[in-house]
């Protein structure tokens, strides 16, 4: 991992233990006009903390990914000698010890703890029955055994089963062999239904201390023509990064899988944290690698050209084998593969150019490898995800500073004047009482201004994005075999495009706010950042949950999340495609103009609630510095105690210098 990361992020949270310091100095145990922004930064460091980083492995049949993920890991984890892995979901991430705990399709669970039994278990589970590698097991097991358990499957069900997964005949059996597998394999599995393995969780002590903040998913696999299986689209929506595997032999680039894949519903939100893996790299010439790497971008364009990496695992896995050997070692490690015709040519001709030289041949196998090009795209992309973590907690840091240094001098401004003339400073007090007064007065009137502004901007908007909706899926084939994902996926996107307006109307109602804030504090003595409501992203989350645990916005929460295509799912085969799209296109048509309707009902209602709350909130912050101006009156300050005072203002400056120095440089990674 980039190292530099590590040193900025424990700077970063050095800095804010040094501003929990002073400002628990100024706060002391009272209520302040930022109490909300402590909640939010102490949150954001604890998952700073965690350095969480959430890696999903996915690719065709043959595509090699235990093999890369134990290339990877550097730890030969998962068994490699396999054609196909099970239908579980592995989870890879770091233990103080080698464990695996197996989770069964009934929800029972067992834990290994010996590195034996660990081992025979994932030779024994990690592999697919040979009678059965050429079918579709991850599909049956979750779409057909998981689902209907103990009770009768229709004939029916599983006849359009086997339509839908025709084309995942990827090993070209005749299609009445073909078929006749699956019929057997359903026949012969669901009995023991209960004992198919639906997760297994490794932990593992690895030696690479970056590797403790990984979690690494390795997923069932996509099929012939790139779709994901339901167990897997749960993990897209939380992955950091998302691998694809593809091999760069056997299969033309421009089959139609990875495109696919890139089209799916699931992949849709992580498009930015796609990458291509083209594996089996060695056995390509450098000159056709870079012809094929050109042709792969020109093909997926939308992926960052760095993100598109050619690699061998073989040659890594090779690497990791003999790192630590010296060069007699490993001559008769090579001796011994070659004796026994285990050894790639590739590697041979390695061990010749580098002539001997233990250091040459392992800078030659990781230049093979491309591993290390690989790392680096990943290093760099991982943490850029972590500094815009960084830099949020920085910004949020120097809002708070802002708040409590021009708080501070308004208190020590007042304290002074007391000093001099008590009774003018009463003067003063109630004048800036009534211009509080006044201002949360005139604001509320701008914000209800603001509210019927929105109101009008929401339903041309909404009326807009809808109709531009219907044009969309009118256009949409029912006998394509993904026009249901099609139609989930435009829908989903709609729905996504009206939640980012949504997110851009938060911030934009609250600009206008303060914009009002600021013009009234400017013709008076209060400071706008004293009394400024904390809006955080903690309230648009607390706004957005009401609305979803409201009974009016249940309808548009659960087609948020697809339920709508599940209500219909329930009773149609999801492999019928023509009259299951017909179905679903209709009762969508149907629903369009209510779900219109609630899309703009809840926008409007999430404008007067975010209004409310901003209202709330400077009431509150009103009613806090009232309370401030009120202990002025009575408190009886000493000329010590100002100067104390003054010297935690006179320290708020260095630290807000050293934060805008460590933002200045978190930005350049961001």
């Amino acid at each position: 991992m980039i190292q530099d990361y590590n040193k900025t992020k424990s700077n970063v949270l050095a800095t804010y233990r040094d501003f929990c310091s002073l400002i628990s100095r100024v706060k002391g145990d009272k209520s302040s006009s930022f109490d909300s922004s402590l909640k939010l930064l102490d949150e954001q460091v604890k998952n700073i903390k965690q350095d969480r980083f959430l890696l999903i492995v996915v690719g065709e049949a043959k595509s090699g990914k235990s093999t890369f993920i134990n290339a990877y890991l550097g730890e030969e984890i998962l068994p490699m000698d396999v054609k196909q892995c099970t239908s579980a979901i592995v989870k890879i991430r770091y233990g103080e010890k080698f464990t695996l705990t197996v989770t069964y399709a009934d929800d029972t669970t067992n834990i290994l703890d010996d590195e034996h039994k660990i081992k025979e278990f994932l030779n024994k589970n990690a592999a697919i029955d040979d009678k059965y590698r050429d079918i579709p097991i991850s599909a049956i097991n979750f779409e057909i055994l998981m689902k209907y358990e103990n009770q009768k499957i229709p004939k029916k069900i599983i006849d359009d089963f086997i339509k839908g997964v025709k084309d995942d005949n990827i090993y070209h059996l005749p299609e009445a062999e073909y078929n006749d597998k699956i019929r057997n394999y359903i026949k012969q599995k669901q009995p023991c239904w209960k004992k198919i393995v639906k997760n297994i969780d490794i932990f593992y002590p690895f030696a690479d201390t970056d590797l403790k903040g990984v979690e690494i998913v390795d997923t069932p696999g996509v099929n012939a023509d790139g779709r994901l299986g339901n167990i897997t689209d749960k993990y897209m929506e939380r992955a950091n990064a998302v691998m694809f595997l593809k091999s760069i032999i056997g299969t033309a680039l421009e089959a139609s899988s990875f495109k696919q894949f890139l089209e799916s519903k699931s992949i849709d939100r992580n498009k930015n944290a796609m990458f291509l893996i083209l594996t089996r790299a060695a056995n390509e010439t450098k000159d056709n690698i870079t012809h094929i790497h050109q042709e792969a971008f020109k093909q997926f364009s939308n992926i960052n050209e760095n993100q598109i990496i050619p690699i061998d695992s073989k040659v890594k896995l090779f690497y990791n084998r003999v790192k630590d050997m010296t060069i007699e070692e490993i001559e008769e490690i090579i001796q011994e593969e070659v004796a026994a015709n285990r050894l790639d040519s590739f590697i041979t001709v390695q061990w010749l150019m580098a002539q001997k030289n233990r250091e040459s041949f392992l800078q030659k196998l990781m230049e093979l490898s491309q591993f290390n090009v690989m790392n680096s795209a990943l290093n760099q992309f991982s943490h850029k995800v972590q500094y815009i973590a960084l830099n949020d907690l920085l910004t949020r840091m120097l809002f708070v500073i802002d708040k409590v240094k021009d708080t501070l001098n308004e208190k020590i401004e007042l304290y002074k004047q007391k000093a001099v003339d008590p009774i003018e400073l009463g003067n003063r007090i109630n004048k800036i009482k009534a211009e509080l007064e006044d201002m949360t007065l005139k604001i509320k009137e701008t914000v209800n201004h603001i509210v019927i502004c929105y109101n009008e901007v929401i339903d041309k908007r909404v009326n807009k994005e809808m109709n531009s909706y219907r044009e969309e899926i009118a256009k949409i084939h029912s006998s394509s075999f993904n026009s249901i994902d099609e139609l989930e996926k435009i829908s989903f996107r709609k729905i996504d495009m009206l939640t980012q307006d949504g997110n851009k109307l938060q911030k934009k109602i609250v600009e206008d706010c303060d914009k009002t804030l600021i013009s009234l504090s400017n013709k008076s003595s209060i400071k706008f950042t004293t009394i400024k409501p904390d809006i955080t992203r903690e309230t648009f989350k607390k706004v957005k949950e009401e609305f979803r645990n409201s009974p009016n916005a249940q309808e548009t929460y659960s087609y948020e999340t697809g339920s709508c295509f599940a209500k219909v799912t329930k009773n149609v085969s999801r492999f019928s495609h023509s009259k299951f799209f017909f179905l679903v296109k209709g009762d969508i048509e149907k629903r369009i103009e209510r779900l219109k309707n609630q899309i703009i009902n809840e926008l409007k209602n999430f404008v007067t609630v975010i209004t409310e709350e901003y209202m709330k909130e400077l009431e509150r912050n009103v009613d806090v510095k009232k309370e401030e101006l009120n202990a002025i009156l009575q408190e009886k300050k000493t000329a010590e105690e100002i100067v104390e005072l003054e010297k935690l203002v006179s320290k708020l400056a260095p630290l807000k210098e050293c934060i805008e120095i460590l933002e200045e440089g978190v930005k350049k990674h961001v």
